[in-house]
């Protein structure tokens, strides 16, 4: 057995973890096909499994470099559905998705954050008062 990288659960070697387009499918069957039916989403996810065209448009538009606001700390850059962290961090990169309207949740460290975007103002604020601008 190994460990899925993505929930942590112990997947046999039959299995493979990987990352759908959304980042949030880990444990999927190694059978070369993106069959829905062989994914397991645990049930904090369930929201995480938006649409795809509705989803990527807010994380398309938040692509780029950002900074902690309070003291201008590079943080890393958004691409695709992924906070990929500066190397100082020793971070692996965190899946985004969007939740809803202006909501976007980030995987990290085996938690989940859930942050508010404002685009015209290009800062996301993270429920722990984080404030992230766009550098």
């Amino acid at each position: 057995h190994h460990q899925c990288h993505e929930c942590h659960r112990n997947v046999p070697r039959s299995k493979r973890a990987t990352v759908s387009s959304m980042g949030t499918v880990c444990c999927v069957e190694d059978s070369g096909t993106d069959s829905v039916g062989t994914s397991k989403i645990d049930m904090d996810e369930r929201e995480a499994a938006s649409p795809v065209n509705g989803s990527s448009d807010m994380l398309q538009q938040l692509k780029g470099h950002w900074m902690r606001k309070e003291d201008k700390m590079s943080l890393g850059a958004i691409a695709g559905n992924s906070m990929v962290w500066e190397a100082a961090y020793k971070h692996k990169p965190s899946p985004l998705w969007e939740v809803s309207g202006n909501k976007i949740k980030m995987s990290l460290g085996g938690e989940e954050h859930t942050g508010t975007v404002l685009l015209k103002q290009s800062e996301i604020t993270w429920e722990d008062g984080e404030v992230w601008v766009r550098k």
